[in-house]
């Protein structure tokens, strides 16, 4: 079988959150069979084989062969939020939207952190700006890539605060420059959008006591004027506050054992309830 980069990306689609949102609801996924039944012997996966063990050998194959994005993400939640702090007491956010550009991840415990992954298959072309947005709403940012590029992005990011993490062959995250808190980028506005209607109503009514008597369609101008009257880092303090409450539905399971480690950050983005956890355990338990 020749292997090439279009089996790759066919192959990383499992790893994916509509698949395991179907295999969540229903304990099944047809397409997920077909995959690895299609390249098992490439993934050296067996007759009979557990689920579990077969989605450990696709995730061991792409991760020395096709390091997509995933493969980042969910070393930084193994690494980070459940390595270093934990799912209690830190607040892991996906693809979060700040100003014109959305963070790959943010993990808030205390203070907060912004990592920006740049995989071999991404481009550096949009970094600057990126960063730029990101340092609107939030003072301390990594720059996350493969330790083979590590001096390409060091040159890039030498001038600011930006830390770089670099991923090993291991799957273990250095730390080439560390990021230092800058504080001095924070626009109110900015952070003021990153939040849901009822986040913002807190705030705003933990700061005057009460909520703009205005017509619906006025209500959030009227709630970003108050907010934009505000120290930046008060602000943050505040945005931050409600950005902690995101929680997972059902934490313990997403750090229990139970779960393979290939899979946290999928669970992360479909939050499955207690129901569909138990779904999932069942399916991993399957014999191919």
């Amino acid at each position: 079988m020749i292997v090439n980069s279009d089996f790759n990306r066919s192959l990383s689609r499992i790893f994916s959150n509509p698949v395991f949102k179907q295999i969540a609801q229903s304990a099944s996924s047809d397409y997920f069979f077909d995959k690895l039944r299609k390249y098992d012997s490439l993934l050296s996966i067996d007759p009979g084989m557990k689920v579990k063990n077969a989605i450990e050998n696709a995730y061991g194959y792409l991760s020395k062969n096709y390091r997509n994005e995933y493969i980042y993400k969910n070393t930084i939640l193994n690494n980070i939020l459940l390595g270093r702090h934990s799912v209690n007491t830190a607040t892991m956010l996906n693809e979060f939207k700040i100003a014109n550009s959305i963070a790959d991840i943010v993990i808030i415990n205390g203070t907060s952190t912004v990592y920006e992954i740049k995989t071999e298959l991404d481009s550096p072309e949009k970094l600057e700006k990126q960063l730029n947005d990101y340092k609107k709403a939030f003072a301390k940012i990594f720059l996350v890539t493969h330790h083979t590029l590590a001096n390409k992005y060091l040159s890039l990011i030498k001038e600011n605060k930006v830390g770089l993490l670099s991923l090993s062959g291991r799957f273990n995250l250095t730390t080439v420059k560390e990021a230092e808190e800058d504080f001095s980028g924070l626009q109110n506005d900015s952070m003021f959008k990153c939040l849901r209607k009822d986040e913002y109503t807190n705030i705003i009514k933990d700061l005057t006591g009460t909520l703009p008597n205005v017509t619906n369609i006025r209500f959030f101008s009227a709630c970003l004027e108050i907010a934009e009257s505000i120290n930046p880092e008060r602000l943050q303090e505040l945005m931050l506050q409600q950005l902690r409450k995101r929680m997972p539905a059902e934490s313990d399971c997403l750090a229990s054992n139970n779960l393979p480690k290939e899979l946290k950050h999928i669970c992360l983005c479909i939050n499955p309830t207690k129901k569909e956890y138990d779904n999932l355990f069942h399916f991993l338990n399957l014999n191919l």
